[in-house]
């Protein structure tokens, strides 16, 4: 019985500081915030303004000459157009599923995306228009200022204004993004000293502000941009610019989380914007682009996350006993490091304020995560260190007891870091325990008396034992699998296999192993049966229709006898048996030197030699058949009579097509003429005169007379 965090939903429970997910559904995981690589690309033009990464992972930005760039997700250079005067003019742009959405001082322009064309105008009177932003869905919000007064409009995806949002105790606002996982707005003020100022989606009075020399001494912004989901990206450089430029990454409580160092020559950033996993930055050389890394680059310091779970619940049992242990499944490679927590408060205020904190709604993640660590009573960490091949290559379960906790409340705080040339790690699965079964209840009752002991010796031994021991039992819950055709793998097929006694050859596919073994029953009913024979071919052979065809001539159309004197004769076709030449009746017909009469042990009735045939014809391509043939026949005659003679014949799967509508008819043109092991007698046939055959092989000049 336990407390488990693995999918998307589940980890959305929890409260995260400096941590991302990774993959959705139930591939969900967590690691640390990945740090973006200090190398970069350049793509130089003529000044670069107004970037933007679009949903289809084009990046787009305009020039100091009004021409706008593009460049496409795959390619190495961008290509230039001419743009609209608004687009060719813009000091944002912003990509939503409609357009591209630009701004000019008393209207909002939205433009097709491929095309340029512009597709509606949106008027606003009375106001300033400031600047733009995503709503993270297909609208837009734009900050404006009327008389005094500061406000967002939002404008749906077909231009309507349908919220207006008011910003108080605002001044001199320069640009602004919105944090749609966060549900904040976050501006840019020029007011003394500048400064970010965080409000909340319904507007009114700022939730908090952060001085921007405080995020960094001396520094002096020069633009605003976020990545859409809940990172905030300001880009300047310092007053003196000795000290260099800079993009400074935020969370959305305001807490640095990376600091990007940018060529002085780039000292002067017009814009900045990011993705999931790209970040760009615009300025006088043009473009640079930064990818994300899975290595911690050099000189930044360790990366660190943390995720904290909700409050959790034990349930009441009459032997007092509340909690097992932790397990974190997690991929550490050397250089990183995973540590455990837990607290259950006892004083009941702590444990209110705990729990007040995690239903706050008007927290982010990251607040929540803070404030609870920042809590009393937590348990020194336990510590694990990625040092080893095993750990990097695969996840592991890493334990930590939780049997000495009498409380009924629990959080838990893993935190997962690495530090500079290490690799991030990865955290796919947590899982905290309550007590099922013990095995403390496996020790005789003096013992189990004492376990309420506290520090009791045993309780803690028998504690390490089912802490340290769980990868034991996992592998021995496991050990049904190693038997289950769908999931042994191809050693335990081949040893289920033998011990079955299964027609069977190590050189067979994996596919073609499982099937053998899942209809194992089959198999062994059918033995010596046309029914069995069938169900191994179905395995070795496989495809829809039937890639095969077997023939017992004996049993499908038997000999052929003649009849008269109310005696019905066969049915065609038959099987139509006749003697030897040398066995021939003495008439006009007999030739002197070949007949003969027949060894006393010999028996010639006609029929013999064709009795007990059995032909089996296999569609394959010239590569199955190749990697078939040295094992196929030898498999076959397993599953026939020791008296039957099996005749293997490969064919092309034509051959196996009937002239009825059975699923096997099918029409196609003839194939292209070739010669070798798949060609076909009859219908692949030369082009017309004079036809080129350059696809042949031939030269491309050679002609056919």
């Amino acid at each position: 019985m336990s407390y488990r965090f693995r999918t998307a939903a589940q980890w959305n429970a929890c409260s995260f500081d400096g941590a991302e997910r990774e993959g959705r559904g139930a591939a969900a995981g967590l690691r640390p915030y990945a740090p973006y690589s200090r190398a970069y690309e350049l793509f130089e033009t003529d000044g670069a303004h107004a970037p933007v990464i679009t949903r289809a992972g084009e990046i787009l930005w305009r020039d100091d000459d009004h021409v706008l760039h593009r460049l496409p997700a795959c390619a190495d250079a961008p290509e230039t157009s001419a743009a609209p005067f608004a687009l060719g003019h813009a000091s944002r742009i912003v990509a939503t599923s409609r357009g591209l959405w630009v701004a000019e001082p008393h209207a909002v322009h939205l433009y097709e995306e491929d095309t340029l064309a512009r597709l509606l105008v949106v008027p606003l009177r009375d106001v300033r228009v400031v600047d733009i932003t995503g709503d993270g869905r297909d609208g837009v919000f734009v900050l404006v200022e009327r008389g005094k007064a500061w406000e967002c409009l939002h404008l749906d995806c077909g231009g309507r204004i349908d919220d207006s949002v008011p910003l108080d105790d605002l001044c001199d606002a320069r640009a602004f993004v919105f944090l749609p996982r966060a549900g904040r707005f976050v501006v840019w003020t020029g007011q003394h000293p500048p400064r970010l100022v965080w409000f909340p989606r319904r507007g009114g009075a700022p939730a908090f502000s952060v001085p921007v020399p405080a995020l960094r001494p001396c520094f002096a912004a020069t633009a605003l941009g976020g990545d859409g989901r809940d990172r905030v990206l300001l880009a300047g450089a310092d007053d003196d610019l000795r000290g260099g430029a800079y993009v400074l990454v935020l969370d959305a409580a305001g807490h640095r989380v990376e600091e990007i160092a940018l060529d002085q020559r780039d000292a002067l950033a017009t814009g900045v914007a990011a993705a999931r996993d790209r970040l760009i930055v615009t300025g006088p050389r043009g473009l640079l682009r930064y990818t994300k890394s899975d290595v911690v680059p050099d000189g930044i310091g360790d990366v660190r996350g943390v995720v904290v779970t909700p409050m959790l619940q034990a349930p009441d049992r009459e032997d007092g006993r509340r909690w097992l242990r932790v397990e974190a499944t997690s991929a550490l490679p050397p250089g990183s490091t995973l540590e455990i927590s837990f607290a259950a408060p006892h004083d009941a205020g702590t444990r209110e304020r705990m729990a007040a904190i995690t239903a706050d709604p008007s927290l982010n993640p990251g607040e929540r995560a803070r404030r609870l660590r920042a809590e009393d009573g937590w348990s020194a960490p336990i510590v694990f260190h990625g040092g080893d091949a095993q750990t990097e290559a695969s996840s592991m379960i890493f334990a930590a007891p939780l049997f000495d906790v009498r409380e009924r409340y629990l959080w838990v705080s893993i935190s997962l870091s690495a530090g500079p040339g290490g690799r991030l790690p990865q955290l796919s699965e947590l899982a905290v325990l309550y007590p099922g079964r013990s095995l403390m209840e496996n020790l005789p009752a003096i013992y189990q008396r004492t376990e309420t002991q506290p520090g009791n010796f045993l309780r803690a031994l028998v504690g390490v034992l089912e802490t340290t021991t769980h990868e034991i039992d996992d592998r021995v819950a496991s050990l049904g699998g190693l038997a289950h055709p769908s999931t042994a793998t191809g050693p335990w097929l081949d040893f289920i296999a033998r011990w079955l006694g299964l027609p069977w050859d190590d050189g067979l596919g994996v596919e073609q192993k499982r099937s053998i073994v899942s209809r194992a029953s089959e198999l062994a009913r059918g033995r010596g049966t046309r029914a069995g024979l069938e169900a191994l071919l179905d395995s070795l052979v496989p495809g829809t229709p039937r890639r095969f065809r077997v023939t017992d001539a004996t049993a499908d159309f038997g000999f052929a006898t003649v009849g008269g004197r109310g005696c019905d004769g066969s049915a065609l076709p038959a099987i139509l048996a006749a003697g030897r030449g040398w066995s021939a009746e003495l008439d006009l017909r007999t030739v002197l030197g070949r007949m003969r009469l027949p060894p006393g042990c010999e028996r010639d009735d006609g029929a013999w030699r064709l009795a007990g045939r059995i032909t089996i014809e296999i569609a394959a391509s010239g590569e199955e058949r190749k990697a078939w043939e040295p094992w196929l026949l030898r498999l076959i005659a397993e599953m026939v009579p020791l008296t039957a003679r099996v005749d293997l014949r490969w064919v092309h799967e034509r051959v196996l097509r009937g002239d009825r509508l059975d699923g096997t008819l099918t029409i196609e043109a003839p194939p292209a003429p070739r010669l070798g092991t798949d060609a076909l007698t009859g219908l692949a046939r030369l082009p017309e005169r004079g036809s080129h055959l350059s696809e042949s092989g031939l030269d491309p000049g050679t002609r056919l007379r």
